[in-house]
């Protein structure tokens, strides 16, 4: 991997590591300021667009989770640009919602940008995946 590759990478766990804490303030440190942005959450109605909405979303997020622990990372890549970086990571999850313990696979997709040599999350998408072999979908 690149110093930028890494560099790309580190940005996206330093990211993940504020959303298990749940410092609102180093999520949004790690959101892109200099260009639009969109990123699409797990629910069908997680669009976001403007710092207010994610800020907004990170809220909604640690009102219903807590002890948020992400396991060990796997499915990487990255890709590094001088402007522009793609990094796809696999990682597990687990929280405590509602009094129960949930654990779950998510899936990221982000694309990075730089500003004043820090990269930057402008874009990108969360999933969780379906288990193998069900392809069902709600109506």
């Amino acid at each position: 991997m690149t110093n930028e590759e890494q560099a790309a990478l580190d940005a996206v766990m330093n990211y993940l590591g504020s959303y298990s804490q749940r410092n609102i303030e180093g999520c949004m440190s790690a959101i892109a300021a200099s260009r639009p942005i969109m990123l699409f959450g797990t629910n069908d109605n997680e669009v976001f667009k403007t710092s207010d909405e994610i800020r907004s979303a990170f809220k909604r997020d640690f009102q219903n989770m807590t002890n948020i622990r992400w396991g060990e990372r796997r499915n990487i890549h990255v890709e590094a640009f001088p402007t522009l970086a793609s990094v796809l990571i696999e990682l597990p999850v687990s929280y405590q919602s509602e009094g129960k313990e949930v654990e779950t696979l998510f899936r990221y997709a982000l694309t990075l940008t730089k500003e004043s040599e820090q990269w930057k999350i402008c874009s990108g998408m969360a999933s969780v995946p379906f288990v193998a072999g069900t392809y069902s979908f709600p109506k």
